[in-house]
């Protein structure tokens, strides 16, 4: 009874009705196949998983190791257990992987092979159902492993040889020793593919990610809020932007190019390929002198020449807008239109709206005597509040990230998780940015003003004493915004990224089972959700204690 009373009230709930729900999975084939779909688990599911948990263990023996040696005199029992085991543990798989391959290899072919692109590797036999490695490339797979596999065994038995390396590089040594286990723990959470449950890996990388990245942002939001305006910040910001709107028009007073639409408009119009999307528009929607606003229908030519030819031949084209220079052939002039190209076009218009942005917060901050970033920042966290998450999903993931694509000329193209990591970061940093920001107020201001007469720097003040208080205060409200980010990443099938929300929807299309996927996906987040609150109300306990 009394370890009964120290579960929560919600996970004892949990676990009374938990022998009901694993019958009504082990009994019902429909609800059985939504939980393996919307889990993830694929084909050779089982030897993965074990794979997986072997290396994983040898890999958290190993930090663990890593961790003791650099703090070896203040290390708890179960840490200086954990070294004993690194060292015979690691060998142990290296022996494994150079004897009984088979065991392990199901994992790094999984890995390798997920981390190829399936259309275009030359590694993928395409010629089998399902696509497999080529057996070559198994084999070189393999090769890899066990070498990599004997050199981090390696690693591992040098840790606790570093105890004796000189003062002057032991620290740095074992360092990176830690960085460098720390680093294979992190790829296997975090980015290795995990067959064996893929929907789940995805959901809780994403709301992982997001929240970091939500949390770092947020801190800076704070940070900048926090900025005091000295005597010259009104004239150095207000020279900048200046700057920017002067080089702006810079780039609007270059030279126009004219183009003329020829031709007729009976049929499809000819667009030479790289148009603005605006001129485009225009002729498109029938927004032109003549055009009367009746829709037309265009098409896409390589060059000025292909598109003039393609009046004569290709008879689904009767019009053409090119530029009016290499308009020859006599053909009559419809319109005639003067614009700015996008070299000069977009830049002007970047470096105007950044201009104009930063002078109204100039003019802002100096009426309220605040620093215009402070302003800004203020600005940034209201807005983003005010706006649903799943419209900055589809914003950042679709028009955006589009956006930035062509801007870069493909250099950047974002997957679809990372434009919904990002998305749900910006959403949750204004959120976070409050809940620090109402934690560092709680703070006696006496503690910053003894921070500086210790002779503390504003940032080591804000780092050494600030901080650590505050997040101590506002861990409840940072663990609850953990929890809706879980919930959120559902958003994220919008943009198909396959997550558990996004799996469920598709086993759904697929079966036409109206009630078990979507039971079953919400007894997943319940489960989800309630391990995650029990394992914040633990931190919450923990915290409570150390302040005691």
């Amino acid at each position: 009874m009394i370890r009964l009373s120290s579960i929560r009230p919600s996970n004892l709930v949990l676990l009374a009705a938990a022998p009901f729900i694993i019958y009504l999975f082990a009994s019902s084939s429909k609800y059985l196949r939504s939980l393996v779909a919307i889990l993830g688990i694929g084909e050779n599911a089982g030897p993965i998983f074990v794979g997986f948990l072997l290396i994983l263990a040898v890999a958290i023996l190993a930090y663990l190791s890593a961790r003791r040696i650099r703090f070896q005199t203040i290390a708890p029992n179960w840490l200086r257990i954990a070294a004993v085991l690194a060292i015979p543990a690691s060998a142990g798989l290296a022996i494994l992987g150079l004897f009984q391959p088979q065991v392990l290899m199901p994992f790094a072919e999984s890995v390798f092979f997920n981390a190829l692109s399936e259309n275009t590797s030359e590694f993928i036999d395409r010629s089998s159902q399902p696509w497999v490695l080529f057996p070559e490339i198994v084999a070189k797979v393999q090769m890899r492993l066990q070498a990599l596999l004997v050199g981090f065994a390696m690693v591992v038995a040098v840790i606790p040889l570093t105890a004796r390396f000189p003062r002057s590089m032991k620290a740095y040594v074992q360092i990176g020793l830690e960085l460098l286990t720390g680093l294979v723990l992190f790829y296997l959470l975090f980015l290795a593919h995990w067959q064996f449950a893929t929907g789940i890996a995805i959901t809780f990388r994403a709301a992982i990610f997001a929240y970091i990245f939500a949390a770092i942002m947020g801190l800076v939001w704070v940070g900048l809020q926090s900025f005091k305006p000295k005597a010259r910040t009104t004239v150095v910001y207000g020279s900048i932007s200046l700057t920017l709107l002067a080089v702006s028009a810079f780039f609007f007073m270059q030279p126009k190019v004219s183009f003329v639409l020829v031709g007729s408009t009976e049929a499809r119009i000819a667009i030479v390929r790289g148009t603005p999307q605006a001129q485009a528009d225009l002729i498109r929607f029938g927004e032109f002198d003549g055009g009367e606003g009746q829709q037309y229908r265009i098409r896409s030519a390589p060059d000025a020449a292909s598109a003039l030819d393609q009046i004569t031949t290709v008879d689904s084209v009767s019009g053409a807008f090119v530029p009016a220079g290499v308009h020859t052939q006599g053909y009559p002039v419809i319109w005639q239109s003067s614009f700015l190209p996008d070299k000069f076009r977009n830049p002007a218009l970047t470096f105007a709206v950044f201009g104009f942005l930063l002078l109204t917060l100039t003019v802002g901050g100096a009426q309220h005597k605040l620093h215009p970033l402070a302003v800004g920042a203020e600005f940034f966290v209201d807005t983003i509040r005010g706006i649903p998450m799943l419209v900055i999903i589809l914003y950042i993931g679709l028009p955006l990230a589009g956006a930035v694509k062509d801007a870069t000329g493909g250099g950047i193209d974002m997957t679809n998780m990372t434009r919904g990591i990002i998305a749900i970061s910006i959403g949750y940093s204004a959120y976070m940015a409050e809940i620090f920001r109402s934690g560092i107020e709680a703070i006696p201001r006496g503690q910053i003003e003894a921070g500086g007469s210790l002779g503390l720097s504003r940032w080591q003040t804000a780092r050494l004493i600030i901080l650590p208080q505050a997040l101590r205060i506002v861990t409840p409200p940072l663990g609850n915004e953990f929890i809706a980010m879980i919930k959120d990443t559902s958003l994220l099938s919008i943009l198909s990224v396959r997550d558990m929300t996004q799996r469920m929807r598709e086993f759904q299309a697929s079966s036409f089972l109206p009630f078990a996927p979507f039971n079953t996906a919400a007894i997943l987040y319940v489960v989800v959700t309630l391990g995650c609150a029990s394992f914040l109300k633990w931190i919450e306990r923990r915290s409570a204690r150390e302040n005691r």
